[in-house]
């Protein structure tokens, strides 16, 4: 229920059909394009210079193709990218009614404690394989299947 509005005044941005007043807390759809936004943001980015002359003068760099960016302005764009991307969704949630400043908070927050609980799980892989060594089983390899013509 709205708490903002008492009796029956309602406003059209808050109390519509497409509000689900129930589904609202917390927001996965802002915390998802918080952890996308995230990995984009901090994505590891290799060096665009290789050769030791250009390392010693940046300035006189002419290898370089007028589409690869340097390593320094590849990462201020991923990080404006990482920015603008959960800020696009933040602002569509909001503006919609569909959620308000919290739920989005919130879903950050549920996100990110998935992703920590992700990190403890890729730790365990080891004791996985360790068990499957113990009964004898060996672990599935990954294979490209092909269509068949």
């Amino acid at each position: 229920m709205d708490t903002v509005h008492v009796g029956g005044e309602a406003s059209v941005w808050t109390d519509n059909r497409f509000t689900n007043e129930f589904a609202a807390m917390p927001s996965l759809h802002f915390g998802y394009a918080f952890l996308i936004g995230l990995t984009v943001a901090t994505i590891p980015l290799d060096s665009c210079v290789s050769s030791s002359s250009t390392a010693q003068h940046p300035q006189l760099d002419t290898s370089q193709s007028p589409t690869t960016l340097p390593k320094s302005n590849r990462r201020l764009l991923s990080i404006i990218l990482g920015l603008f991307y959960p800020s696009l969704i933040l602002i569509s949630i909001i503006a919609t009614g569909n959620h308000f400043i919290l739920d989005a908070v919130a879903g950050s927050i549920v996100c990110g404690i998935a992703r920590l609980g992700n990190n403890v799980l890729l730790n365990l892989l080891v004791i996985e394989d360790w068990f499957l060594w113990l009964v004898r089983v060996h672990k599935p390899e990954r294979t490209v299947v092909e269509p068949d013509d």
